[in-house]
């Protein structure tokens, strides 16, 4: 294997609805580029007994009503606590991000770190909805905006995920604004039409970092 080779980390942001996860997927099927997924890390971060206790502890309403079953949460009814622009539910989201973040972050670093010096790996996108929020971005190299119009990103919510307007306001409100997240980002892909067309456009932006060097790799 070469010293040299170091695969390029990719980080996916954009509104919610915008196809990050579906780009992410396109890229995988086309490229021998690892996906990361930080909402299934997430899912994966509330099944760890140590994870769920603290949760629960904090949160005892998502909690299961029969006791025999003490390590499952209500995903829907955490849900209904942590997403909104009050203060409470703001307060409760900090809460539960302080809990899961940590292990979120210890399993991309990971990841990465297995990933990355394998000779048969272009690329890696890290794909994380909050990517900019938890400051996981330090772990990138490169940062890509994935951009939509809202109307089009809420009638896919509306459509796919059997959301309302209110559930789709209630996520978006507790992410950065995309203004932010744009500024915040090194390139901006349009992704309002097909796959096909975003899709070869975020591989070439992950082929022309290839060379380039991270501390990570170092």
């Amino acid at each position: 294997m070469p010293q040299d080779h170091c695969a390029p980390v990719v980080g996916l942001v954009g509104g919610i609805g915008s196809g990050k996860s579906a780009l992410a997927r396109w890229v995988s099927r086309n490229s021998r580029v690892e996906v990361l997924d930080g909402d299934q890390l997430g899912h994966q971060a509330l099944t760890e007994p140590t994870i769920t206790g603290l949760v629960i502890e904090r949160f005892p309403q998502a909690g299961p009503s029969d006791t025999s079953s003490a390590t499952e949460i209500s995903r829907p009814t955490l849900a209904a606590i942590v997403f909104g622009d009050d203060p409470e539910s703001q307060s409760a989201r900090n809460d539960l991000e302080a809990i899961v973040h940590p292990f979120i972050r210890r399993s991309l670093e990971d990841l990465i770190q297995k990933h990355r010096n394998r000779i048969d790996c272009e690329g890696i996108l890290v794909d994380a909805a909050v990517l900019l929020e938890a400051g996981w971005d330090d772990l990138c190299d490169h940062v890509v905006f994935v951009d939509v119009s809202e109307a089009d990103r809420l009638a896919r919510v509306t459509s796919t995920r059997n959301w309302t307007r209110s559930d789709f306001l209630a996520r978006q409100s507790s992410q950065w604004s995309l203004e932010r997240k744009q500024a915040r980002s090194d390139t901006i892909i349009d992704n309002s039409t097909t796959l096909e067309s975003s899709g070869p456009r975020l591989l070439s932006v992950i082929h022309s970092l290839r060379g380039t060097t991270s501390a990570s790799c170092l």
